[in-house]
């Protein structure tokens, strides 16, 4: 069973958790392909097999969220599963919230928080703060490609936006730095996953229902070989005996071998995938090598 599962995760579940479920019954090899926290609900594409190779890439494409965030408060985990440290008035209108938006577009630096699981000195942030250690996150940049204010409730103080970012980008840091450039502070009080990469919502099904369907032995209609997940990518089928070149870890010369793509590609041999190819320099020369094999 080699592919992914697209799950649609409940709250309040790590997203080890839904590896841990779906391990335990498929007793495959599971990995999960962008983390999402207990609070957060929504896509969380999960990788069996040889797939689990995949990871790295299958992350890197573009993330899709919709997030609220309520004004006047923030915890020290910037959601609502956190502490309250700060409280701030706020007084505002929604053309002031959408004359703030375009300056969380494009790249920009973010200060992840402490309760995280990027890692400092080898251990998690979220560690170094439950034993009281101080710690300085360590910056990153990110990408915003589009933040859309979806609804603005002025009697709440709440907000709700659909954000387009790369990975590794914190929504709940960006709804913390948003509610700083309006002058109060806020706090992450929900948050789902629409979109990771050519992966979207409408295809995911929600864990019990898949959980269900495994222990059936009904779990196919939800299943995505990898063939299927990299399709995206261009395919290339060398001929026989550079098939087996390759099949067995060579590098053969650009030169040798016809209709190359450029980049990363899938390489087949009669309908069987290979492996993920890409050209690589080898004693001054340009090759084509199977650089991860499936």
């Amino acid at each position: 069973m080699n592919g992914l599962f697209l799950v649609d995760k409940p709250a309040d579940m790590t997203s080890f958790g839904v590896v841990a479920r779906l391990h335990r019954l498929t007793n495959q090899k599971c990995g999960h392909s962008g983390t999402l926290d207990p609070l957060a609900t929504g896509l969380l594409p999960i990788l069996t097999g040889q797939a689990t190779k995949l990871c790295d890439l299958l992350t890197a494409g573009k993330k899709r969220y919709v997030g609220t965030v309520r004004f006047g408060k923030r915890t020290d985990t910037e959601d609502i599963t956190g502490n309250v440290v700060e409280e701030l008035p706020w007084n505002f209108t929604e053309e002031d919230l959408r004359r703030v938006l375009p300056r969380f577009t494009g790249q920009i630096i973010q200060k992840p928080p402490i309760y995280s699981a990027i890692k400092v000195d080898g251990v998690p942030l979220y560690r170094h703060a439950r034993a009281g250690r101080e710690v300085q996150a360590p910056e990153r940049t990110v990408l915003i490609e589009k933040i859309e204010l979806l609804s603005f409730d002025r009697e709440r103080g709440e907000a709700t936006l659909e954000v387009d970012c790369s990975k590794g980008t914190y929504i709940r840091t960006l709804f913390s730095d948003l509610s700083r450039a309006l002058e109060t502070c806020g706090t992450m009080t929900a948050l789902r996953r629409t979109r990771v990469g050519n992966f979207s919502i409408e295809q995911a099904v929600p864990l019990e229902e898949l959980m269900q369907a495994l222990e059936q032995g009904k779990a196919e209609p939800f299943f995505v070989p990898m063939e299927e997940a990299l399709a995206f990518l261009p395919q290339y089928q060398p001929e026989d005996f550079y098939a087996t070149l390759l099949r067995n870890g060579c590098a053969v010369a650009q030169e040798k071998l016809k209709a190359l793509p450029d980049g990363l590609c899938t390489v087949y041999h009669h309908g069987s995938l290979i492996g993920l190819g890409n050209k690589v320099e080898k004693d001054g020369e340009t090759c084509f090598k199977v650089v991860t094999h499936l």
